[in-house]
């Protein structure tokens, strides 16, 4: 998170923290894995949208960590200024499986999408300060941030995580054997398709299955690092069928939680006078409820197996409630 500080001056005080959780986990307890912690973190800024944020040619700042798995920077920044700014963690001599010795891994910003901020640090809120875009003649994805003006008392709250919401791995395959399949998958990689180092470094890949079809609920398999890339399912059904997705867990998650008790396919519509009221008055876009019944597994392929994945208590219209995974089927004993 961000905190800024009233105006002393013509310099407003912006102390810049990230984390590696989920904005609805921010305020808990939750601790980073402790292979996040052994990396060197950064916060590289520029003052402007006309030249993008590169180590080579901005403001590079150590990041100190704060003993709770966030890390924080005070700076002094401009009233009604534009800056953009990402994140980057470093290797030394002692680089755990996965990533590569005395390295440097960039955050990669998605192009488009709005980034928590808040004047309360106890909600989430949406001010406009702060987004993902693009800037430059070149198009760069950046993280963007405007700052305001501030009364004196008031602060503005940015909340960060490295990388967003990270991505399954862009490949799976599925091996099938006799009463067993062998599970391969790549790395995860960030928007910019580079390593993503905060599933590598602390976070977790967690394996979900069925053998009752691909839009039924499923179980958890198995939790495993993140710089694990294979896995063998022993104990199973020559000529089933089993469904596998693959989600990525960031170095909080990577800490403990599992992201989903189980998944469901089917979202039932809101109930009552109230849903009627908030869903049918013609305010913007409609929403439109999906049941899904059956999937269509050329389309499955086509989009490259990414599947979008929702809590089953959560509501799957709203995308801050998705996760991404990588669903993948295969028939046990069919070589």
């Amino acid at each position: 998170k961000a905190c800024l500080v009233p105006a002393w001056c013509y310099m407003t005080i912006i102390i810049l923290i990230f984390t590696l959780c989920p904005v609805t986990q921010i305020f808990s307890q939750q601790r980073a894995s402790s292979n996040w912690g052994v990396l060197d973190k950064y916060l590289v800024i520029q003052p402007s949208l006309n030249v993008s944020a590169w180590e080579t040619r901005s403001i590079v700042t150590n990041m100190r960590p704060v003993g709770d798995g966030t890390y924080q920077v005070r700076m002094d920044l401009t009233p009604g200024q534009y800056y953009n700014y990402l994140f980057m963690a470093k290797t030394g001599t002692n680089a755990i499986s996965g990533l590569n010795l005395n390295s440097t891994y960039y955050d990669q910003p998605p192009g488009t999408g709005k980034i928590p901020t808040s004047k309360n640090p106890n909600t989430i809120q949406y001010t406009n300060q702060a987004w993902y875009g693009k800037v430059t003649a070149n198009e760069d994805q950046r993280r963007i941030l405007f700052v305001p003006n501030l009364n004196d008392g008031e602060s503005l709250y940015v909340f960060n995580n490295f990388n967003s919401t990270p991505n399954p791995p862009d490949t799976v395959e599925a091996l099938p054997g006799n009463t067993r399949v062998i599970l391969n998958w790549s790395k995860a990689h960030g928007p910019w398709k580079w390593d993503d180092v905060n599933v590598i470094a602390g976070g977790k890949y967690y394996l979900y299955y069925n053998a009752t079809g691909a839009a039924d609920n499923y179980s958890l398999l198995t939790t495993l690092e993140g710089n694990v890339t294979s896995f063998t399912h022993t104990g199973l059904n020559n000529g089933t069928t089993y469904y596998y997705i693959i989600v990525s867990g960031d170095a909080y998650l990577g800490a403990g939680s599992e992201p989903f008790e189980h998944k469901k396919s089917d979202l039932p519509p809101p109930g009552g006078a109230a849903g009627n009221q908030a869903y049918a008055t013609p305010r913007g876009t409609m929403p439109v409820y999906f049941k899904v019944e059956h999937i269509d597994w050329n389309v499955v392929e086509k989009g490259q197996y990414l599947f979008w994945l929702t809590p089953s208590e959560e509501d799957g219209r709203f995308y801050r409630n998705k996760r991404p995974g990588r669903i993948i089927k295969v028939t046990v004993g069919d070589n």
